[in-house]
């Protein structure tokens, strides 16, 4: 079993060649930005940012500013899908220093100035991180996962920075960043109860030929009756060949059936979003609003939406709704804000 070893300079990473990205933020995420900064070193924070917030720009100055101070940062992600893709995406940004991504499979270089990795892989940094990011801590499998949070607790010797858009946590200072850089307000599911929901989504899925569709499902097994009625790709956890298909999916722009292996991490622009039995207790109220949240994204957004497709309303589904509800109230309340300091 391996762990770092500061004096194992064979573990160093080699910087890929990554195009550099130039970062521009809003007003409300250097906002944001620059009250995490005030207090990382001083307490542990909760940033609570809505779908599509930008949480992973927001945190770019941060890291510059812990890294410059020659301190080890760590952040961690429940599913090594999003690893991969997070670690050249802040690797663009921070272009003088090392990211390292650890996840399983991929434990041959453990040291970098920045080590993005799953949750699982907190193990091998003992004592190590003087910050460390949790990103979206309420995901499978960290969520509820008593080893795993303790992996987490032994590998930070500072304080923890927690993103997410459907986490709670006491006792943590709480930031909020309630609208995203688009400027847009939160799609709100339209919801559709019926006797027989699969004949309404066949029915809204004709008015979507040539659209990029993501349909949910909440198990493998009804994920491919309808994958093969549909006649489209299917993407599950069990899938060992998940960068192809959504490689495709984003190259042809068509439909997918996806377990809710889909509802983080990934970005799609002018995409829907259907929801197949969404009262099924494999949905939960944070599951639904991430799922919603895949909707809209970028900076200009041109269209998409969210269904909810049921044969009853659950808690979890009819709460969900009333989240987002609540978060585009204060979102609004951020946008009269701007518009009366602007006049």
């Amino acid at each position: 079993m391996q762990y770092f070893n500061l004096e194992d300079e064979s573990s160093l990473p080699h910087k890929n060649a990554i195009e550099k990205r130039s970062l521009k933020l809003t007003n409300i995420q250097q906002r944001a930005s620059n009250q995490i900064i005030d207090r990382i070193l001083k307490q542990s924070i909760f940033v609570d940012a809505v779908c599509g917030a930008g949480k992973t720009e927001i945190c770019i100055p941060v890291l510059r500013y812990l890294l410059e101070k020659g301190l080890n940062v760590g952040w961690a992600i429940p599913r090594r899908e999003v690893v991969i893709e997070l670690a050249e995406r802040i690797q663009s940004y921070l272009e003088d220093y090392h990211v390292t991504a650890v996840f399983g499979g991929c434990v041959d270089k453990l040291a970098g100035d920045l080590i993005i990795c799953t949750t699982h892989q907190l193990f091998r940094y003992p004592q190590y991180f003087d910050v460390l990011i949790l990103d979206e801590p309420d995901a499978f499998p960290f969520v509820n996962d008593a080893l795993l949070l303790r992996f987490a607790k032994l590998a930070c010797r500072g304080t923890f920075l927690y993103l997410s858009a459907t986490y709670d946590v006491d006792h943590v200072h709480r930031i909020v960043v309630p609208l995203r850089p688009s400027g847009k307000l939160l799609p709100v599911p339209t919801v559709k109860c019926r006797y027989f929901p699969i004949i309404t989504l066949l029915q809204d899925l004709m008015n979507l030929k040539g659209e990029m569709v993501l349909i949910f499902v909440p198990t493998m097994k009804i994920g491919k009756g309808i994958s093969r009625l549909l006649r489209c790709a299917l993407i599950t956890s069990e899938c060992v060949d998940k960068e192809s298909i959504l490689s495709t999916f984003r190259e042809k722009r068509n439909w997918i059936v996806c377990t809710t292996i889909l509802e983080r991490g990934v970005t799609f622009e002018n995409c829907y979003v259907c929801v197949y039995e969404a009262h099924h207790r494999v949905f939960s109220e944070s599951s639904l609003v991430q799922i919603a949240g895949r909707v809209m994204r970028g900076m200009k957004p041109l269209k998409g939406t969210v269904v909810f497709y049921c044969r009853e309303y659950s808690t979890s589904l009819l709460s969900c709704v009333d989240r987002i509800k609540i978060a585009n109230d204060a979102a609004r309340g951020v946008l009269n804000q701007s518009m009366q300091e602007k006049a």
